[in-house]
């Protein structure tokens, strides 16, 4: 048996992974009586991007690459 996670949404369900159903399939879908807290990430990504528009910060014209391999002494 196979047990699928997700919610609601819009009228369509929404798994939290990836999963393929095999066709005909016998289903039994539970409706739990909890609601889900679920985060707006169209709205966190604009205010993401407004944050930035307004800050007056300036950016160098370089940017050094990072090399996270190399060992340093401290």
């Amino acid at each position: 048996m196979l047990v699928i996670q997700g919610y609601f949404e819009a009228g369509k369900f929404i798994s939290d992974t990836p999963v393929t159903i095999p066709e005909n399939k016998k289903t039994i879908i539970t409706v739990l009586d909890e609601n889900i807290q679920k985060t707006d990430q169209k709205k966190i990504w604009n205010e993401f991007r407004e944050a930035i528009e307004k800050s007056n910060e300036e950016l160098p014209d370089y940017i050094p690459r990072l090399n996270l391999t190399r060992k340093v002494d401290l």
